[in-house]
């Protein structure tokens, strides 16, 4: 089981990114608002404060998506999908993403344990 974390600086393309989760038949996704370190510096740090206004909109604005593979088959089609929504992750700012291997997850259900097939 792996966890897939993407950082989403343009919040318009995550529904984009949902739908196509769902196209590739990954069912579950969780999205928190976050910002990054220079937003948060530059709110509290005058000095900081002309650098947040150059041109950044986004930058308060970015979004986490978190996604538990349990198909770890999936994850290659699920950076694929992120990678296309977002124009492709090399451009600068367009956001990250990572995985990471999760040992035991207490709490949720596997999607379609314990169902008749």
């Amino acid at each position: 089981m792996k966890l897939l974390v993407a950082v989403i600086n343009d919040p318009d393309k995550v529904v984009d990114i949902l739908d196509g989760f769902l196209d590739i038949d990954v069912r579950g996704a969780t999205v928190l608002e976050s910002s990054g370190m220079a937003r948060i510096i530059a709110d509290h740090v005058p000095f900081f404060t002309r650098f947040a206004e150059m041109g950044l909109e986004n930058a308060g604005n970015s979004r986490t998506l978190f996604s538990l593979m349990y198909d770890e088959s999936k994850l290659e089609q699920a950076i694929k999908v992120i990678d296309t929504a977002l124009g492709g992750l090399e451009k600068p700012d367009s956001g990250l993403v990572f995985i990471l291997p999760v040992e035991r997850c207490l709490g949720i259900l596997n999607p379609g344990a314990g169902r008749d097939e």
